[in-house]
């Protein structure tokens, strides 16, 4: 049976000495945020006093402890995220075999595709679009800071962004310093075989690097956008655009002035990881406060076979300030391991109909960065973030073919009424009564923060929180 608000208000008052007086349940959302009640009654809160079924007549806590979040994430910003660097425009090509690898062939395909582009219906937003829409889609605040041509390309990205709810772009380079080389928008050419392989062709393959010479400090409404957010998000690939000091330098800032870091090697994990380029992979893995990679990047940033020795290893670092890594696995699942408490949690994947996984990653860091912000603990937001990368993989391709917020929603509440249907079925017994999983809980706790967070007034009340 689900707890009334005294009831709620007497578990809290328990574990939180503080909390004098009785207070409404609805109130005793903010002790989820700041993690101040055991799995069981978290969910309680987070579930209405009708939902019986979904919320399991559970009474006990969960074995498994749920991570705390380091304190002072809670920032009054304008912004929940900044997204850094990589606007760049998909541009898919359908080709009867996937090309050489063989540099110099490429380069020349690149010209010749640069030469005569397809039409729009070939286009499609992407780089770090796929996250900023996701997150947007998330009802999160975002805006991104890159650099756009003043060409049509640009102005594509920049009508799509708007349409999907994500603030202006703020450019990286003022209008009267753009000399010829940076008057057009990095494309990225999407070489499609017929058997549904693909390989990408770009500029961010061949340089000159970095690609966009010149830049060595923000422009001021950068900079002011930096100064008001309580996230910042960057790939690898901001290392081919900017010179590395340049990029530490403006993320240590960020992180000073209150930002929480959250980096995603992605494809270039290769490049970083040998020659001059991993001292500044280094650099960044213990600057940020959240670390996201595939398995295979982390095999190739840490030298660890295997997703929790992987995460652990960032941890592990000397000079190491990183709160959560995680390492994605695929279709089976992710691992988390967290350094305040010490503790690793996996995630078991969703069993979804794949069209694709291009945009999967992003779409799960856009989860995790809205769930470490506002103070979520791991089960709740692995499970949010595992529901928005499967609904991408749902569809094909990524940029505006990203999670809707409708299928994140459709799966969590099937998640949810599974999970609940296998704990009412004596799955998990303590003294004798039901115990949720920290999988159920945070499929239940997943799909109410995600209700919460597209509510059009949670979204200014929680960044002012």
């Amino acid at each position: 049976m689900l707890c009334s608000s005294q009831h709620l208000h007497a578990h809290a008052r328990a574990r939180n000495p503080s909390i004098r007086q009785h207070v409404p349940c609805r109130l005793l959302q903010l002790s989820l945020r700041k993690k101040q009640l055991c799995p069981s009654l978290r969910l309680q809160c987070l579930t209405s006093a009708n939902s019986r079924k979904s919320a399991c007549a559970t009474t006990a806590c969960s074995q498994a402890t749920a991570a705390v979040q380091p304190a002072g994430t809670q920032k009054a910003c304008t912004y929940d995220v900044i997204a850094l660097g990589n606007l760049c425009l998909d541009i898919f090509v359908s080709v009867p075999e996937l090309p050489s690898t063989e540099v110099h062939s490429r380069q020349k395909l690149l010209s010749q595709l640069t030469a005569s582009p397809p039409s729009r219906a070939a286009w499609e937003v992407g780089g770090n679009t796929n996250f900023m829409i996701a997150a947007a889609r998330l009802g999160m605040q975002v805006a991104p800071i890159g650099h756009l041509g003043p060409d049509e390309y640009g102005q594509y990205i920049k009508d799509v962004l708007q349409r999907e709810g994500v603030h202006e772009v703020r450019p990286l380079i003022g209008l009267e310093h753009l000399d010829d080389s940076l008057k057009q928008t990095l494309l990225c050419f999407v070489l499609v075989a017929p058997d549904s392989a693909h390989s990408f062709c770009s500029r961010y393959d061949f340089g000159p690097w970095p690609l966009l010479p010149g830049v060595t400090t923000m422009p001021p409404p950068a900079w002011q956008a930096l100064q008001d957010t309580r996230a910042v998000y960057l790939n690898g690939c901001l290392f081919d655009e900017l010179p590395s000091d340049m990029v530490l330098s403006v993320l240590l800032q960020a992180k000073n002035n209150g930002a929480v870091i959250c980096f995603d090697p992605g494809p270039r994990s290769w490049v970083l990881s040998s020659g001059s380029r991993r001292q500044t992979l280094d650099a960044l893995l213990d600057l940020s406060d959240i670390v996201v990679m595939t398995e295979e990047e982390a095999l190739a940033v840490t030298g660890q076979a295997g997703a929790q020795a992987a995460a652990q290893w960032v941890l592990n670092r000397p000079e190491s300030s990183t709160q959560w890594s995680i390492v994605k696995q695929g279709s089976s699942g992710s691992v988390l391991c967290s350094r305040q408490p010490p503790a690793v949690y996996n995630q078991s994947a969703l069993q979804v109909p794949v069209g694709d996984t291009v945009g999967c990653g992003d779409s799960f860091a856009a989860a995790i960065v809205l769930g470490y912000i506002r103070g979520y603990d791991i089960p709740a937001t692995m499970a949010l973030a595992n529901a928005v990368g499967a609904a991408t993989a749902m569809g094909t391709g990524a940029g505006t073919n990203v999670a809707s917020a409708q299928t994140v929603l459709h799966l969590l509440s099937n998640a949810s009424a599974a999970s609940t249907e296998n704990n009412g079925n004596g799955g998990n017994k303590q003294n004798g009564k039901a115990m949720l999983s920290d999988q159920a809980y945070g499929n239940a706790a997943a799909l109410q923060i995600l209700q919460d967070s597209l509510t059009p007034s949670y979204g200014k009340s929680a960044s002012a929180s």
